[in-house]
């Protein structure tokens, strides 16, 4: 297969690149193995940027062998500004989406009875919920937000990270 790119194309690919580049790998502290073939496709990728000034974007770190964005990518990119509204809207989506279920689930009398009750009725009861915080978050962010120290109690979910 052979696919044609003009410098313009190919320099929009790369900010796509470094955002699935990014999502794939960025925040991990060892690489994963389920996404090895996608990073080598991005290295493939990385390492096309040549002529019509499109070089000095990618840099080859000859001692790892691998191809990494230059400071001056790094400044020109549209993808960390992507990136960051992605995260700020993944952030509010599951600080509400969780503090919604957990309000919920504690007016139902637990985890077990809103998880029994009909789509309908889950969505009446987490519905305003949900809604409150979104009119509140909206306006104060976390301003308002506050811990309340019960840590010693422990959750019934455990804490997910991506390593």
């Amino acid at each position: 297969m052979n696919i044609e790119f003009s410098a313009h194309e190919y320099r929009d690919l790369l900010d796509i690149l470094h955002i699935a580049d990014v999502i794939l790998s960025g925040h991990r502290r060892e690489p994963d193995r389920r996404s090895e073939r996608h990073r080598a496709l991005i290295q493939k990728l990385y390492g096309l940027a040549q002529g019509e000034g499109l070089d000095r974007l990618m840099r080859h770190d000859a001692h790892e062998n691998v191809y990494a964005p230059t400071p001056e990518f790094e400044e020109s990119t549209l993808a960390h500004v992507l990136i960051d509204e992605f995260g700020d809207h993944l952030f509010w989506d599951e600080l509400i989406s969780k503090m919604s279920v957990r309000d919920a689930a504690q007016a139902a009398g637990g985890m077990d009875r809103l998880n029994a009750l009909n789509e309908h009725d889950r969505q009446a009861a987490e519905g305003p919920i949900r809604q409150g915080y979104i009119e509140e978050f909206s306006k104060h962010g976390i301003s308002n937000l506050v811990v309340i120290d019960r840590f010693d109690i422990g959750g019934n979910e455990r804490i997910r990270t991506s390593d």
